[in-house]
C-alpha cells in the first residue's frame, strides 16, 4: 500500500504508517498539476487544509481509497465526488480540543491580568505597575455559549479558579449540565449575568454575528469577552464600539472574521484592551501528534480493511438499495431540520417510528439523516451512519427506533416523537412517490404542507378573523403566501397552521403577529 502525506504533519503519524508496512511519500512540494499526475499511484493520502481533493483531482485516483484530513475541517476536500468513487473520508474532531479549552484559558487570564499588554511594555522600557492592575477570575460569573467538548472543557477548568460558570446550549440537555456542575440559563440570562463570556460553537446561520451591537448593549457593564472558536461569531465592529464605549471592558480574540489580520483591523487600534493571536487554539504540539496519529491510525484501519472511527462518508447499502430509499433519506432529513428550529426544549430522547412500507427497508440510513438534519447545524463533526448514534449518545440523547408494517392512513410514515424536560413533540411525515413529500401532523394536528422553502408555523385560538389578520399583515408586509395548511380538532379549539411564503420574516413582523388576538405562536422554518 501506498500513502502520500501532502500537507505538514507530525511525524508520529508518519511513523504509524511505516510500522504498518505502508510505504509513505512525504511530499509537501507538489504542483497542482504534479498532484494531478502522480494522485493515480496512491492507496491513500493524508492532508491538511492546502491540499485541494477537488473532483478533477479525484477523477485522476484511480487507486485511492481513503483520504485521511488530520484535522476537523475539511472544505478542501470535495466529499460528494469521492463518495461517487467510494472512496471513504474521514478526519480527526476532537483531537485539539484540551489545546482549544487551554487557549481560551490562557485569553481569559491574560485579559484579566493584562499580561501581554505589560510585558509589551516592559520590553520597551516601561515599568507601571500602577497601569496594568488587574482583576481575578476567583468569584466572577463565566458565561459559557457552546458546552460541547471544548466549552465542558473551559467549564472544569473555570470551576477549579473558584468561578461561577453558567452556560447556554439549547442542544444540550440538563444532565450535561450537571456532570460539568454548570446551571443551564438563557441566552439572555447569560449576556446579562456573565463578567465573562467565551465563545465555543461552530460557525452556523444561528450562530453568525451571535454576539453584535444588541447583545453588547444587553451585557453587564465591564464585561469581558474571549473567543477560541470562530471569527464570525462576533461582529468585529460592534465589538469595537462597545469597548470604545466603555460597555465592553476588554476582549481576547484567537480568531477573526478575516484571517490573516490586515494593518486596518479595528482591534488593533485597542492595544490595551484587545489581546489578539494568530488562531494558535489547535497549534500546540500534543494537539498536532493527535491529528496526525489520529489520522494515520485510521487511514491504516481503512486499508487493512476496517472502518474508521470519525468518517466523513461511509457507503452502506449496494446503489439499488439506496435509489429505493433515497426519498425516505430526503423526507427524514427535512424532519429532523424542522424540528431543529421549531422545537423547544432540552431533548432527552428521540423516538423514530416507521410505519408501512418503509418498515420493510434498512431505516439506518433513514435515521442517519433525521439526525443530521436535527444535529448538523450545531456540529462542526458531519453526522453519519457511523458516528450519530456516539453523538447523540455524548449529548446525552437516546435514540430508539421501532417498525410497524401497518398504519391506518398512508402507505409509509415516518413519525418522530421528541421528549424534552418541558413535554412531547411530535412531527411526522409521508412520501407519495420519490419527490412528493409531505409533513402530515404536527403534535396530534393533521396537515398536508410540503417542507420545502420558507413556512410560517402558528399555534393558535380557532376563531373567526385570525387567518384573515395574519393574511392582512402579512401582505402588508410584502410577504407573498404561496400556500396554507390548517389543522385542528374541535371548533373554537386550538390549531396549527403551516403557511408557506415567498420570503424570510423578520422579528419586527413576527413580533406583530404575537400581537394578534388569539394567536399564541409563530415560528418560522427553512427547509
Amino acid at each position: 500500500m501506498k500513502v502520500l502525506v501532502s500537507d505538514n504533519i507530525s511525524e508520529a503519524g508518519i511513523d504509524i504508517l511505516k510500522d504498518k508496512g505502508i510505504d509513505v511519500n512525504f511530499n509537501t512540494d507538489l504542483s497542482y498539476e504534479e498532484l494531478l499526475e502522480e494522485i493515480g499511484e496512491y492507496d491513500g493520502i493524508i492532508l491538511r487544509s492546502m491540499t485541494p481533493l477537488n473532483e478533477e483531482v479525484l477523477s485522476h485516483a484511480d487507486n485511492l481509497k481513503v483520504i485521511a484530513r488530520a484535522g476537523s475541517g475539511y472544505d478542501n476536500i470535495d466529499v460528494d465526488a469521492a463518495s461517487k468513487r467510494g472512496i471513504i473520508v474521514l478526519n480527526t474532531p476532537g483531537q485539539n480540543t484540551i489545546s482549544a479549552a487551554e487557549q481560551a484559558m490562557g485569553l481569559m487570564l491574560g485579559l484579566s491580568r493584562n499580561i501581554p499588554q505589560a510585558n509589551h511594555a516592559l520590553h520597551n522600557g516601561k515599568w507601571d505597575r500602577n497601569k496594568y492592575q488587574g482583576v481575578e477570575l476567583n468569584g466572577k460569573t463565566l458565561g459559557i455559549i457552546g458546552l460541547g467538548r471544548v466549552g465542558g472543557n473551559v467549564a472544569t477548568r473555570a470551576k477549579s479558579f473558584n468561578m461561577e460558570v453558567i452556560a447556554n446550549d439549547p442542544y444540550i440537555p440538563a444532565e450535561r449540565g450537571k456532570k460539568f456542575g454548570v446551571e443551564l440559563v438563557s441566552f439572555k440570562e447569560i449576556l446579562k449575568r456573565s463578567d465573562y463570556i467565551t465563545l465555543h460553537t461552530p460557525l452556523t446561520d444561528e450562530t453568525y454575528h451571535i454576539l453584535g451591537k444588541k447583545e453588547f448593549a444587553q451585557m453587564k457593564e465591564g464585561v469581558r469577552v474571549i473567543n477560541a472558536a470562530r471569527g464570525k461569531n462576533i461582529d468585529t465592529h460592534a465589538l469595537y464600539g462597545a469597548i470604545n464605549e466603555g460597555k465592553v471592558a476588554g476582549a481576547a480574540l484567537d480568531v477573526h472574521e478575516d484571517e490573516p489580520l490586515s494593518e486596518e483591523h479595528p482591534l488593533l487600534k485597542l492595544e490595551e484592551r484587545a489581546i489578539v493571536s494568530p488562531h494558535l487554539g489547535g497549534t500546540t504540539v500534543e494537539a498536532m501528534d493527535n491529528v496526525a496519529i489520529d489520522a494515520a491510525k485510521q487511514a491504516a484501519s481503512v486499508l487493512q480493511g476496517g472502518l474508521p472511527r470519525t468518517p466523513l462518508n461511509v457507503p452502506t447499502l449496494q446503489p439499488e438499495a439506496m435509489k429505493e430509499i433515497q426519498p425516505y433519506i430526503n423526507l427524514a432529513e427535512k424532519l429532523g431540520s424542522f424540528y431543529a428550529q421549531w422545537g423547544e426544549g432540552r431533548i432527552k430522547e428521540l423516538k423514530i417510528i416507521y410505519n408501512g412500507v418503509i418498515a420493510n427497508q434498512e431505516i439506518k440510513p433513514i435515521t442517519t439523516a433525521l439526525l443530521k438534519g436535527l444535529l448538523n447545524p450545531i456540529l462542526d463533526t458531519a453526522v453519519n451512519l457511523v458516528n450519530a448514534s456516539l453523538i447523540a449518545e455524548e449529548r446525552g440523547i437516546k435514540v430508539t427506533e421501532s417498525k410497524s408494517s401497518t398504519t391506518e392512513q398512508y402507505s409509509n410514515l415516518i413519525t418522530l416523537e421528541v421528549e424534552t424536560e418541558e413535554g412531547t413533540n411530535q412531527l411526522a411525515g409521508t412520501v407519495f412517490d420519490e419527490k412528493d413529500l409531505r409533513i402530515v401532523n404536527i403534535n396530534g394536528y393533521n396537515v398536508d404542507a410540503v417542507p420545502e422553502g420558507n413556512l410560517l408555523i402558528t399555534n393558535h385560538t380557532d376563531k373567526p378573523g385570525i387567518l384573515g389578520e395574519v393574511g392582512t399583515l402579512l401582505g402588508e408586509s410584502g410577504v407573498n403566501i404561496a400556500n396554507m395548511q390548517l389543522g385542528r380538532h374541535d371548533i373554537g379549539g386550538m390549531a396549527v397552521m403551516v403557511m408557506s411564503i415567498d420570503n424570510e420574516l423578520t422579528s419586527d413582523i413576527k413580533g406583530k403577529l404575537l400581537d394578534i388576538d388569539g394567536l399564541i405562536e409563530a415560528k418560522t422554518v427553512e427547509l
